[in-house]
């Protein structure tokens, strides 16, 4: 629910226009969620697994490393540092919604998988 009323929050400021061209991006929308999902977490899988077997972190540490790389990314953050960096708002937004939409899915196989 906070994430629908974060979103419509977003969304009230942002033309109609906006999110349909950022919502038919298919190519940059399917590139964003692929890289925050899996080339993120595989990225501090490794990371993690490398300084388990140094001994410089705790299994526990390690586990729960991934287990926060494997989250969705959050929609008041990709916010603010859009319009910080003058990007694309609706596609961020739509990105973001969206990630937190299917993370809810894809986070616990994710996990699971890891």
């Amino acid at each position: 629910i906070a994430v629908v009323f974060i979103f419509v929050l977003a969304g009230l400021g942002l033309k109609t226009e906006e999110f349909k061209k950022a919502f038919q991006r298919i190519w940059f929308n399917l590139f964003v969620q692929c890289y925050n999902f899996f080339v993120v977490s595989a990225i501090v899988f490794g990371f993690s697994r490398l300084l388990y077997s140094t001994k410089a972190l705790d299994l526990a540490l390690a586990n729960g490393m991934v287990i926060c790389a494997s989250l969705p990314i959050t929609v008041n953050s990709v916010l603010v540092l859009t319009k910080s960096g003058g990007g694309d708002e609706a596609a961020a937004v739509f990105n973001a919604a969206f990630g937190n939409m299917t993370g809810v899915f894809l986070t616990p196989v994710l996990i699971l998988g890891y």
